[in-house]
């Protein structure tokens, strides 16, 4: 080792050892609160532009299909391809909230009359949910990121 010496300080200098790959754990394990929201947020945007485009319905007649494409285009646009967004929609909210088992579940709920939606970003710990049915409330109920049920 070298000694160097700065306006009266001595440094010890070693040679650095090369890098290796560290088995680094990403704490806390998980997606974030905030990219549970984005990953809604997006959602919802392209729930809205299907909407927009269906006579403001999110789904009718049973024609989930073409929301779920949607909502995983805008979400893909947006950068979360890690997300995997239902097949089919949940029987309600309070389903649709409960954990994913691995990586992030995107859950989508419609109301019986096409034209509410309930959407919640699942990790295998924590849950990020917008609920909006206008028969219920004219505003989104936004459910901030908390502890899911497993």
């Amino acid at each position: 080792m070298k000694l160097l010496t700065i306006i009266g300080v001595s440094l010890v200098l070693g040679v650095a050892a090369p890098a290796t790959a560290a088995p680094w754990v990403e704490w806390p394990p998980g997606p974030t609160d905030y990219e549970l929201e984005t990953i809604v947020r997006a959602a919802y945007i392209g729930a809205v532009s299907r909407a927009r485009g269906n006579s403001n319905y999110f789904a009718r007649d049973d024609d989930f299909a073409a929301l779920r494409s949607a909502i995983a285009a805008e979400i893909v646009r947006q950068g979360h391809v890690e997300v995997e967004v239902s097949a089919m929609p949940s029987a309600d909210l309070a389903a649709a909230r409960s954990c994913a088992e691995d990586g992030i579940a995107l859950r989508v709920v419609v109301n019986m009359f096409g034209d509410g939606i309930g959407l919640a970003a699942a990790s295998s710990t924590r849950i990020f949910s917008y609920h909006y049915d206008p028969h219920e409330d004219p505003a989104i109920v936004v459910a901030p990121s908390d502890d899911c049920e497993k």
